[in-house]
This record gives structure tokens, sequence and C-alpha cells, in this order.
């Protein structure tokens, strides 16, 4: 038994409609504060200022699931915003079509994490708790953020002898191997039923888990997995504390799930449609899905 069958388990029928303000709504209300201000302060990398927030709510009227810095750090991952040094600037994709699209920019906010790793907060987490080394965890990050050329970075320390560029293939590998497995997963449910948040988390720590252990080291250079064993250096607390992350800082700001208060959630399913995760489609995606489930078939989770 896994965590997916906890999942699909939990699910019951009675999901209500989607909720009127959306994540357009949102992100005009930051578009227009960012051009009528020229940017918008933040408090550390990627963390808007509290003020920032609050001249938000006054400006909109509500606060967006996740709150407003959540849904900030996601536009920054999408090119809408620009992140410098303190400061969110309107970013190269402010204007574009899919802005005031509801599903597509839901989509663009999802694969901001997916296939760039933003929030680096987030990203951060992912990495503890797939026991990924530090400095392993900052060339693939670094090196993602490049991908996304709307993102100001430079890749920063290189040592090929030391990182080679076999080993960062298997932590992308690792890394979205996880992803696909949520994702995937996320995709079969029914956007008309509710499901336990508590199982979603479960999951999502048992996907992180078994991403680690698609990681393969070269003989050479610093491996990628302290300790080399996932489960032997990772605590059920960091898996369950990175699962929660990634809940908070990325399902619920982007809309991919609706959270409810008795502790259930829906899934947004048009949004799901056609996400990507790193460089794989929802096919791919899928396959790893059912690598996942052969995999951890034998598995007894309490």
């Amino acid at each position: 038994m896994t965590r997916f069958i906890d999942l699909l388990e939990s699910g019951q029928p009675g999901a209500p409609s989607e909720d009127e303000r959306g994540a357009a709504e949102a992100t005009r209300a930051v578009i227009r504060r960012v051009q009528e201000e020229g940017l918008l302060k933040t408090e550390d990398a990627w963390r808007l200022h509290r003020a920032e927030a609050r001249s938000l709510l006054e400006d909109a009227g509500h606060t967006p699931p996740g709150g407003w810095r959540a849904h900030c750090a996601l536009l920054g991952g999408t090119g809408i915003l620009r992140v410098k040094e303190d400061r969110f600037l309107p970013g190269p994709y402010i204007d574009e079509d899919w802005v005031g699209d509801e599903v597509a920019l839901r989509g663009h906010m999802v694969e901001a994490f997916t296939r760039y790793l933003i929030p680096p907060a987030a990203a951060a987490g992912l990495f503890l708790a797939m026991g990924v080394h530090p400095l392993w965890g900052l060339r693939l990050a670094r090196r993602l953020h490049i991908d996304g050329a709307f993102l100001d970075v430079m890749e920063g320390f290189r040592d090929d002898d030391l990182l080679p560029e076999e080993n960062l293939s298997e932590l992308r590998k690792g890394v979205f191997a996880a992803l696909s497995v949520v994702v995937s997963a996320l995709r079969r449910l029914d956007s008309e039923a509710r499901y336990s948040t508590e199982a979603l988390t479960g999951l999502i720590g048992e996907a992180l888990t078994y991403g680690a252990g698609q990681i393969e080291d070269a003989e050479e250079g610093l491996p990628v997995i302290i300790g080399g064993v996932c489960d032997e250096v990772v605590s059920d607390r960091t898996r369950e504390l990175a699962a929660r992350e990634i809940l908070e800082a990325l399902l619920v700001p982007s809309r991919l799930i609706r959270r409810f208060d008795d502790g259930t959630f829906s899934v947004a399913g048009a949004v799901l449609h056609r996400l990507r995760v790193g460089h794989l489609g929802p096919d791919a995606q899928r396959t790893w899905l059912q690598c996942f489930l052969v995999d951890r078939s034998g598995v007894l989770v309490a």
C-alpha cells in the first residue's frame, strides 16, 4: 500500500464550485501596484514586505489563497514579476495575453516550481527532505533559474571535478521524478470530489523519498545524497515539513488545489491538464507515477 491509495480512498463527493476571486484578479492588483510604484519592496529574497501585503489587501479588498507573499513569489517564477535584490520589479511577461487567462496563469504559477523550483524556500525544503547535499541543491536551482531566461541569475561557483555534470543530471532526474509523481497523482483525482489533505502531504513526502532513491552518484565528485541513503538521514518530520511547505508555497497559492476547513481539498482539473515538470509532459509524468506505485507496492505505510 502507498500513500497514493490512501489519497484515492479518502475521496468523498461534494466539492463546491470554484471561488469567484481567482489568480487573474489578484495578479491584476499586483500588476497595477508594481506599475504605479515601479517596484514592490521585499523583506528578504522572494518575500514580499508585510507593508506591501497590507497595501495590496487594501487595494484588492481580499487576500488570495496562501496570502500575497506566496502569490508574488510564484509570479516571480512566471516572468510577470522580476526579483532583484530587495524588490520585485515589473517582469518581461507582465503584458502577455495569458496573464488574464485564469487557467493559463495558474498553470504558469504551478510551473514556476515544477520547472524552475521557485520559490527558493520551498525548493530548499524539498532538497532537505530528499537528503540532497546543499551545494548540489544550489547548483541545480541556479541551473534551472538560468533556463528561465526571465530570471536575473548567474551560475556562480562551478567545479566540474567536485560537481560533475553527470551527478547534476542524476539530481535533476530525481527531483523531477518526485514532482512527476505528485502532479500525476493529482491528475488522477476527481475535480468534483474532496480528498484528505493529510493523505496528500503523506504522498508528497513518500514521493520525495522515492525521487531520492532514483539518484545514482557517479564515482567521482561530491555525493549528491548525504550519507547515500535518504531514509537513513532524513526524519519523517523533515519530510512532513517539506510536504507542507510545497502545499503552502505552491499548491494552495497557485489554486492547483482548494483547501477546506474540514481538512479536505479539491483539485483544479483544468489547470492540471497540460502541466509540465521540468521537460516532462503528462505522459512521462504518468510513467514515473506507475514506476513509483510498482516500487512502493511492497512497502507498508502506517
